[in-house]
C-alpha cells in the first residue's frame, strides 16, 4: 500500500495526458472497462505509469463502499479514530490538511456513509452509481491532488477493524494475469 500511494506523484505528472482514460483505469468498478482504457493507454504511457494507476486502482477497491458494517461499534470507532459528536454524525478535521473534514453517519456497528468536505464543499465517498465507479469521481481528483485524503480514508478503514489489503503489482501482465477469470466474466455478462 505504501508503494501505491507513493507513485501518486507519478499519476500526478502524467495524468493530464489521458485524464478521462486513467480515470477509468484507476475506479472503474469493470474490469473490462479498466482493461479497454488500459490497453489503449499501452500505445502512449510508460508501462511505470500505468502499474501506478493499477495499484492505486487496487487500494481503492479494498476500500469499502457505504453503507457498511463495522468490525467496532461507534463508541469505539469514536475513540480511536477521533472523531467528535456533530448532531447525527461523527466528524474529523485531518491535521494534516485542515481544509478536509470527514463525517460519518452511524448506528451501532453500521456506517451508513462517509462525507468528504473539502474546502467547504461537501461530497460523498461512495458515488450515486456505486456500481459503476469505486469513489465519487470528484473524490479521485482530490485523492491525487491532496495527499493527505487517500491515506485519513484508509487510517478511518483500518480503524473501523476492516481488512484493508490491497494486492500489488509489478507489471501489467501481473495484473492481468491475477484478473483475467474475472475480466472473461464481466465481458461475458455485457453479450
Amino acid at each position: 500500500m505504501v508503494h501505491a500511494l507513493s507513485t501518486i506523484p507519478l499519476l500526478r505528472q502524467n495524468l493530464d495526458a489521458e485524464e478521462d482514460l486513467m480515470h477509468v483505469v484507476v475506479n472503474a468498478r469493470s474490469r473490462v472497462e479498466a482493461n479497454l482504457a488500459l490497453g489503449i493507454l499501452r500505445e502512449t504511457m510508460m508501462e511505470r505509469v500505468l502499474v501506478a494507476a493499477l495499484n492505486l486502482r487496487e487500494v481503492l477497491d479494498s476500500l469499502p463502499g457505504y453503507p457498511c458494517s463495522m468490525a467496532i461499534d461507534e463508541t469505539t470507532l469514536a475513540r480511536v479514530a477521533g472523531l467528535t459528536k456533530d448532531r447525527s454524525a461523527w466528524t474529523k478535521q485531518l491535521e494534516d490538511d485542515p481544509e478536509i473534514t470527514f463525517s460519518i453517519s452511524t448506528a451501532g456497528n453500521f456506517c451508513f456513509d462517509l462525507v468528504v468536505t473539502i474546502d467547504g464543499r461537501q461530497t460523498f465517498w461512495t458515488p450515486p452509481l456505486a456500481e459503476e465507479d469505486f469513489v465519487n469521481p470528484e473524490l479521485l481528483s482530490a485523492c491525487l491532488e491532496r495527499d493527505a485524503l487517500l491515506p485519513a480514508v484508509i487510517a478511518l478503514t483500518e480503524d473501523m477493524g476492516l481488512v484493508f489489503n490491497p494486492r500489488f503489482y509489478m507489471s501489467i501482465d501481473d495484473w492481468n494475469l491475477d484478473h483475467l477469470q474475472e475480466s472473461f466474466e464481466d465481458f461475458q455478462s455485457i453479450f
